[in-house]
């Protein structure tokens, strides 16, 4: 109901406004009158204020039907991030030819500093599929 009653506001206050508007040619015309300019004035100012009001009404009625947003359940985001050559500490470095997020352990046996580029680890959560085991197969092979 108040969405309706506010398009109305907002209706007769831009019909006010063009009143307002109106008044115009009367203050600016050949017999100018200052206070046909002043009431104009005011007319319009009341026209754009019963449409503000239009607009806050409809804004106000929104708000109270939107429903609040639950929290996310996060559980899986809080988790530590894992090396993916032996998945068990948390990565410090990466090695941007082989894509990979190494511990400092790991990184003792992967170090090979002509053919490797390292950066800082910036990873922040668990991948949905582990390359610890992607990187065992292509060692095996």
């Amino acid at each position: 109901m108040a969405t309706k009653s506010s398009t109305w506001m907002m209706a007769v206050g831009a019909f006010i406004a063009f009143v307002g508007l109106c008044f115009l040619p009367a203050a600016f015309g050949p017999d100018s009158d200052r206070t046909m300019l002043g009431a104009g004035a005011v007319i319009v100012a009341t026209g754009m204020l019963l449409i503000a009001a239009g607009f806050y009404v409809k804004a106000r009625s929104l708000g109270a039907v939107a429903a609040p947003v639950a929290p996310s359940a996060s559980g899986k985001r809080n988790r530590k991030s894992l090396c993916d050559r032996c998945a068990q500490n948390e990565p410090v470095i990466q090695c941007r030819v082989h894509q990979l997020h190494l511990c400092v352990d790991c990184l003792t046996n992967h170090y090979d500093f002509r053919s490797c580029a390292y950066v800082p680890s910036t990873r922040r959560g668990v991948p949905a599929k582990s390359n610890a085991a992607a990187y065992a197969q292509t060692a095996s092979s």
